[in-house]
């Protein structure tokens, strides 16, 4: 109303010339204009600043507030009061339920009310107990589906301005029916959610006013404890056997979320613990606390019972072997008893908690690794050309270091069925199956299994065949390769809980010291020429070498090449060829075959000299992706080298073993030539061929003779054979023939009858192995040898000398040793003299050289004039 009157007061106020009434007060703006003809107005007052205008609101605000202030405060607050509390909910945090008695319990809840304007400070206070119902279905009239199970009283709720409404009290809970309470307690511990009611005659004080009698009437949707569903079990133990073999004790240590703001204090509570069918016994835990909205921890302990039955024996096995593969075991837990205070129990609690029957997943905490370690003690390893990618496997001795969950009395007396699979970089290459393993034998006191893995095939996944290859590979060449061992193996064992057949999971990685060809040294020994073509020589010898690793690998066939280095010459000698390559751990003596092919005719010439002299070569080794037929092992083979010695022969062999020459004097100072052959030797299994011998023969330093023969002749194998008769050529020189009978006779006078004479030789031999040229295998040796024994003999006849005695000299003074009376005549013919008897050796050397001084005169004498 004062509005509506200041607003009209305010429209007659506005009048620019100050007069009142309606339109007639207001004139036309042209005969204004034309009555003030200047541009000034008269003043007037604005409508705020008359006082009448003031007086006429005043008046209007009085008679609105004298009608509106009682409608408020006495219709309107109320209403809106009761409308504000009729749309509010109710939400309960916390409600903690302690020292439970038949018909009470005390409860601490923390509370909220939403919906409640947070512009003002309220309060409010309860008249009387608040009124609980269960609300339990619409089905039945209203007294039988919401019956009242209790009330409690609250205190005052206090409100701050621009607040929630919250509250945490500590009151008692007033049971009205201890067996409606235990259904209710039986459906609060087994459902999702249940459903509250609750009424109460409330005072709100607000804005200094108390509003009384408001009805408070409210449902209340809480969430149940769903017979501890998502309950974890965060340790299962057997700690020990129970006494008198009953079965063993057991320990669980379980976590229990509570979905539910009701909290409630079980004190002692016992849980009979079943599989499917099973009975295994009785758990007990103490203090039990259940908070609103919290987990709980609980420590259950009690015992396992030894079991008997065949169908709970298997349930039993099943619990295990999933706990130790860290796959869930469903158990069922059944309430049997309750005592809150440890002593004495509460109907209504025991029968919620005898009707409870919770889900125990047995599953481990952390996923668990069973076995820590395993120890292979071999592996062999086989593949054949037809089946390259199905290799089989086989091992004497596996030891497995396990880590049980369980301090019970255990021993797997047998394992059979194992599902293993082989691993590399994370990537399941193989499974081996196998349908017996030999028994095994288990120290669990020790925590370890033995058995031997019997021939088993191991075919190679499609998608694994490259991983394959990487661990070939990393065995070979690697000092250590890291498999992955996966699966599982059925045993049987015997426990204090009676004889179960479990599966021993295997989930762990394995360290195996690799061959490591890089560093290997292999020793070739027993090199011997076996045969022989015109293309190769086939070399017999023994390859050891030395695995360091458990890998037995049997690859089959194998052909390798060889590389070595001569005289610093480098060439491929030819092919390895080992017919049977088995590589086991330790020493592996391997018989194979050499094809001795060099392209380079000097690298094959200089290889068979200093192979025959006893030279060792540095070598090296290597395959090819062709080097086995084995396709699965073309990775291996392409990254096979190996570096090595190849040894001469050892001791290295005297081809010359002696010789026997005859000749006269005459002769001998004549055609300068000896007649002469030679025992050779054949170092070879084989047939070897001469066909050239080139030689210079020394004694002591001194040129002796040499030696050219062209001539074929055979020589049997490891044998020795005489050559054909030959020359040798001795120097036809005054100094030779000097040298002769001044300095090799005179310490050689045997030769005169015949005697051994030590010499020297260096030769060029071509010669073929295994047949003669066109069938053999041809090379040119050089060839040197020291202290050749000779059997030589110098007959003491000079026929055939054949002295130019017929050569004048046109100096008659020519003396020769003083004897100027015996080598001339009167006519200036020399003359030799008579013979010596052969006999005085001193006199015939003497002898022998006047006749070298005579077939040589003119060296002779200037020898003599030197001199």
């Amino acid at each position: 109303m004062e509005p509506m009157l200041c607003e009209k007061q305010a429209q007659h106020s506005n009048n620019p010339y100050g007069t009142q009434g309606g339109e007639d007060d207001f004139k036309d703006l042209d005969s204004l204009n034309y009555e003030y003809e200047t541009a000034t107005r008269p003043y007037q007052k604005p409508f705020y600043r008359r006082k009448k205008f003031w007086w006429q609101c005043m008046v209007s605000a009085i008679v609105f507030l004298a009608i509106f202030i009682p409608l408020l405060l006495f219709v309107i607050i109320p209403k809106l009061a009761q409308a504000i509390m009729n749309s509010s909910t109710m939400e309960i945090k916390q409600m903690n339920m302690t020292n439970p008695q038949e018909r009470s319990v005390q409860i601490s809840v923390e509370a909220v009310i939403i919906g409640i304007p947070s512009l003002f400070a309220a309060k409010v206070e309860f008249q009387e107990p608040v009124q609980v119902f269960w609300v339990r279905g619409v089905e039945a009239p209203e007294s039988v589906n919401q019956p009242r199970v209790g009330q409690m009283s609250l205190g005052t709720i206090g409100k701050r301005a621009f607040a929630k409404a919250e509250f945490t009290q500590e009151t008692t809970f007033e049971i009205a029916d201890p067996v409606l309470f235990g259904e209710f307690a039986k459906v609060m511990m087994a459902s999702d959610n249940f459903l509250w009611r609750i009424t109460a005659k409330i005072n709100v004080f607000v804005i200094g006013r108390t509003i009384k009698d408001l009805s408070l009437d409210k449902s209340l949707a809480l969430n149940g404890l769903s017979n501890f569903a998502n309950l974890k079990i965060l340790t299962f133990d057997i700690p020990s056997d129970a006494p008198n073999g009953a079965g063993a004790l057991v320990s669980i240590k379980a976590s229990i979320p509570n979905p539910s703001p009701l909290g409630m204090s079980l004190g002692t509570l016992e849980i009979d613990m079943n599989l499917k069918t099973a009975y295994l016994g009785r758990i007990t835990a103490r203090n039990v606390l259940l908070v609103g909205g919290q987990s709980t921890i609980l420590t259950l302990e009690g015992m396992i019972q030894r079991q008997t039955d065949p169908i709970a024996l298997q349930e039993l096995s099943a619990m295990i072997t999933n706990y130790l593969a860290n796959s869930p075991t469903t158990a069922y837990g059944q309430g049997v008893s309750v005592l809150p205070d440890g002593v004495r129990p509460v109907s209504w609690i025991t029968t919620a908690i005898v009707s409870t029957k919770m889900t125990i997943p047995l599953l481990p905490p952390t996923p668990m690794n069973v076995v820590k370690e395993i120890d292979i003690r071999d592996l062999d390893l086989f593949m054949t050309p037809q089946q390259p990618w199905i290799p089989t496997v086989a091992s004497s001795g596996i030891a497995a270091a396990i880590q049980l969950p369980f301090n019970l009395s255990l021993s797997i007396t047998e394992i059979w069925d194992p599902v293993l699979t082989l691993g590399y970089e994370q990537i399941p290459i193989g499974d081996i199956t196998a349908a017996v393993w030999n028994k095994s034998n288990s120290d669990m006191t020790r925590n370890y299994i033995s058995f031997s893995l019997p021939t088993s095939p191991m075919p190679i996944r499609q998608d694994a065949h490259d991983a394959f290859g990487r661990l070939l590979v990393a065995m070979a060449q690697q000092e250590s390769a890291t498999v992955d061992i996966l699966g599982s193996s059925k045993s049987v064992a015997t426990t204090s809980l009676g004889p179960v057949n479990i599966t021993v999971p295997f989930n762990t990685s394995l360290v195996l010291k690799g061959v490591n060809f890089g560093v290997m040294k292999p020793e070739l020994t027993g090199i011997v020429v076996a045969s022989a073509t015109v293309d190769y020589v086939v070399l017999n010898a023994t390859i050891n070498l030395h695995n360091p690793s458990i890998f037995t690998i049997n690859a089959g066939s194998v052909t390798l090449h060889i590389i070595a280095t001569v005289k610093g010459m480098t060439d491929n000698i030819g092919e390895v060829l080992i017919p049977n390559f088995r590589l086991a751990p330790g020493s592996n003596p391997v018989q194979g075959f050499v094809h001795f092919r060099p392209t380079n005719p000097a690298f094959r010439d200089a290889f068979f000299t200093e192979y025959i002299i006893g030279t060792d070569f540095d070598a090296s080794i290597y395959g090819d992706a062709n080097s086995s037929p084995i396709v699965s092992l073309a990775p291996i083979m392409e990254s096979l080298k190996l570096s090595a010695t190849v040894p001469g022969m050892n001791p290295a062999p005297k081809l010359i073993v002696g010789g026997s020459g005859s000749t006269s004097v005459g002769q001998f100072l004549n055609n300068h030539q000896i007649m002469l052959q030679v025992q050779i030797m054949n170092p070879l299994p084989t047939q070897l061929w001469m066909h050239e011998l080139n030689a210079n023969v020394s004694w002591r330093g001194f040129p002796f003779g040499a030696i050219s023969v062209v001539q074929s002749f055979p020589i049997k194998p490891s044998g020795i054979d005489t050559s054909p008769l030959f020359g040798v050529q001795i120097p036809g020189n005054y100094d030779f023939w000097m040298f002769m009978v001044t300095t090799f006779l005179p310490q050689n006078l045997g030769v005169l009858t015949g005697a051994t004479v030590v010499v020297d030789l260096t030769a060029e031999i071509l010669a073929t192995v295994d047949g003669p040229i066109g069938s053999g295998y041809q090379a040119r040796i050089q060839y040197a040898q020291d202290q050749v024994g000779m059997f030589l003999k110098i007959e003491f006849s000079l026929a055939g000398l054949g002295f130019g005695f017929g050569r004048r000299r046109k100096r008659s003074d020519l003396k020769l040793d003083g004897d100027e009376h015996d080598l001339w005549d009167d006519e200036g013919e020399s003359v030799l003299g008579l013979e010596p008897d052969k006999g005085d050796s001193v006199a015939y050397l003497a002898w022998l050289k006047r006749a070298v001084q005579l077939s040589f005169p003119e060296e002779a004498a200037r020898d003599t004039l030197s001199q």
